[in-house]
């Protein structure tokens, strides 16, 4: 990749669904070569996809995250599990962990006992398989953009969602959202035509959609090795957390912190990390260390393999 195409990147990444005629003024291109590039970086794999970025909790939705340590199981088991797991409308989120955890997924629900339904029909099939797991409630979430793109220590759009009201809504809104959530770049036309409603109706409920704050932005998936780049979770335990603030701030202006998560149980603090190498890794680690003495214990994981992504609910 050269810089142009870096610059489209992180046009992308501030906002996905920017016409290639805006990301072209902003990049000094033209509309038609923005759009050979772009199709150049998704046949090259370096672009996998576009997400909206949705703030489920105003849907009345809110997730639980389950990481497993799985004991006695076989390859094949540990495949029947995921599967299992894959096939639930209610998981979204489902990975192979290298790292203390074997499996992490998440799901939403709309209150605590379709967790407790779901989790028991879970554990009655595969409990004598688990050895240890950790369970936490998400109730906030920030996502900072990808300013390490062009090496700018400023990151310009940064997003909070959860913990938020139910939001009047209707069929339509969820129709809408589900085509819109794992393809952020979809036209409005395409939109029209599987809903069979007008264009101007579709252009207006989107618009709706992000005044409300339902839509809180649009994002693109990169490959991060064919980016050149490694991907860290990291959680910490603190000695107090009179300072939690503080290192919330922190991370968000941190250039390579792209995800910070807030949860009840699990961790103190925890955010996801995007650098070259391990060196980097660490180094940003004695950092953030260095800065908050109340850091009592960390520890980290890497995804091997994505399972299943879902951005919005599925229906039953």
């Amino acid at each position: 990749m050269d810089l142009k195409d870096k610059k489209i990147l992180y046009q992308l990444d501030l906002n996905a669904r920017q016409t290639n005629t805006q990301i072209a003024k902003k990049v000094g291109l033209s509309k038609d070569v923005v759009n050979y590039r772009i199709k150049s970086l998704e046949k090259e794999g370096i672009i996998t996809g576009y997400y909206t970025v949705i703030d489920t909790s105003k849907l009345g939705y809110f997730s639980f995250r389950v990481y497993l340590k799985l004991i006695d199981s076989t390859i094949i088991k540990e495949e029947e599990i995921i599967n299992f797991l894959v096939n639930d409308k209610k998981t979204f989120f489902i990975v192979d962990i290298d790292g203390p955890f074997d499996i992490g997924f998440s799901v939403w629900v709309k209150n605590i006992y379709e967790f407790e339904d779901f989790y028991l029909k879970f554990k009655e099939k595969y409990k004598q398989y688990i050895g240890k797991d950790q369970i936490s409630i998400f109730t906030s979430y920030y996502i900072s953009n990808r300013s390490y793109i062009l090496e700018k220590k400023k990151v310009e759009n940064i997003v909070e969602y959860g913990k938020s009201e139910l939001i009047k809504h209707d069929e339509i809104d969820i129709k809408i959202l589900n085509l819109i959530s794992s393809n952020a770049r979809i036209p409005i036309v395409e939109i029209s035509k599987k809903l069979n409603m007008p264009e101007r109706t579709v252009a207006f409920r989107i618009k709706q959609l992000e005044k409300k704050k339902i839509i809180q932005g649009y994002r693109v998936l990169f490959d991060l090795k064919l980016l050149g780049y490694e991907y860290y979770k990291v959680d910490f335990i603190l000695k107090d957390i009179s300072r939690i603030k503080s290192l919330i701030n922190y991370a968000i202006l941190h250039p390579n912190i792209i995800y910070i998560d807030q949860t009840i149980a699990g961790s103190d603090f925890e955010f996801d990390l995007e650098v070259k190498n391990k060196q980097q890794f660490l180094q940003i680690i004695n950092e953030l260390r260095t800065k908050f003495s109340e850091i009592r214990e960390w520890n980290y994981f890497t995804v091997r393999k994505y399972n299943k992504l879902i951005y919005f609910p599925q229906t039953e």
